[in-house]
C-alpha cells in the first residue's frame, strides 16, 4: 500500500512539475515575440504584472489536470502504470499532445515569428540611422544581439526535440504493446530499460538550461561573469567592514581600559 501511494504521488509530481517547465518555457516563447514585435499593442503585453498572472495560472492549470495521475496509476507487476488499457492510452496521448507536440509547435512558430520581427526591426534601423559610422556600430551590436537571441531559442528547440521525441515515441510503443501477454523476458527487459533512460533523458532536460545559455550567448556569459564579481566584491566589502568594525570596537576597549 505504501509502494502504491508512492507511485502515486511520484508519477503526478513528476507530470505536473516537468508540464509546468515545459509551458512556462512556451510562454517565455510568445512573450519573447511580444517583446520584438512591431506592434505597440502586443508589446503591452510584455509587463511583469502579467507574466505573473500567466505564472500563476500555468502552475494551477497543471497542478489540476494530472490528477488523473492519483487515482490510475498503481503498481503492477513491480511497475508503477497505469491499471487499465484505456487510461493508458488517454494518458499517453494527453502526454503527447500537451507535453510533447503542443509546446514543439508553440516553440517552432515562436522563432519564426521573432526571426522575422528581428529581421524588420534591422531594416527600420538601416533606414533611421542616417551617419553610416553610427549605423555600422549601433547596428552591428544590436545584430549580435539578435543573433544571440535566435541562437538560444535554436538550441533550446534542438535539445528539447532531441530529449522529447525517444520519450514520445515510447509512450505510442508502451500504449500499444503494454496489455500483450506473449511478451518474452528479454523484450520486457529492454522495454523497462527504455523507459528508465527516456524519462531520465525528458528529465535532464529542464537542467541544460544554464549550460545553453553559457555556451551559446555571448551576452549571457558576460552578465554572468559580472554578476559573479558582484557578488565577490560585495562579500569583500562586508569583510571589510566587519573588520573595520572590529578594530574600531578594539580600540574603543583599550582606550576605555587605559583610562581607567
Amino acid at each position: 500500500e505504501q509502494n502504491s501511494i508512492l507511485c502515486k504521488i511520484r508519477g503526478y509530481l513528476c507530470q505536473s512539475s516537468t508540464m509546468i517547465y515545459r509551458w512556462l518555457m512556451c510562454m517565455a516563447c510568445i512573450d519573447r515575440c511580444f517583446v520584438s514585435s512591431n506592434n505597440i499593442y502586443l508589446r503591452q503585453y510584455s509587463n511583469i504584472r502579467f507574466t505573473y498572472s500567466i505564472i500563476i495560472k500555468i502552475i494551477l492549470i497543471w497542478l489540476i489536470l494530472p490528477l488523473h495521475n492519483i487515482i490510475f496509476l498503481n503498481i503492477k507487476s513491480d511497475l508503477c502504470t497505469n491499471t487499465t488499457r484505456i487510461f493508458a492510452i488517454y494518458h499517453s496521448l494527453f502526454t503527447i499532445i500537451f507535453g510533447g507536440f503542443l509546446p514543439l509547435l508553440i516553440m517552432i512558430l515562436s522563432i519564426i515569428f521573432i526571426h522575422y520581427n528581428l529581421a524588420s526591426k534591422r531594416k527600420r534601423r538601416q533606414r533611421n540611422l542616417r551617419y553610416i559610422q553610427e549605423r555600422n556600430q549601433h547596428i552591428k551590436i544590436l545584430n549580435n544581439r539578435d543573433q544571440q537571441v535566435i541562437l538560444m531559442l535554436f538550441i533550446q528547440i534542438i535539445f528539447y526535440i532531441i530529449s522529447t521525441i525517444p520519450w514520445m515515441f515510447f509512450l505510442i510503443y508502451s500504449s500499444h504493446t503494454r496489455y500483450l501477454t506473449n511478451k518474452s523476458i528479454n523484450r520486457i527487459v529492454i522495454e523497462r530499460f527504455l523507459r528508465y533512460l527516456t524519462e531520465i533523458i525528458i528529465l535532464m532536460y529542464p537542467t541544460l538550461s544554464f549550460y545553453i545559455y553559457t555556451l551559446t550567448s555571448q551576452t549571457f556569459r558576460n552578465e554572468f561573469i559580472q554578476l559573479i564579481s558582484k557578488l565577490f566584491y560585495r562579500r569583500q566589502q562586508l569583510q571589510i567592514n566587519y573588520r573595520s568594525i572590529l578594530t574600531q570596537t578594539d580600540n574603543i576597549e583599550n582606550i576605555q581600559s587605559n583610562s581607567n
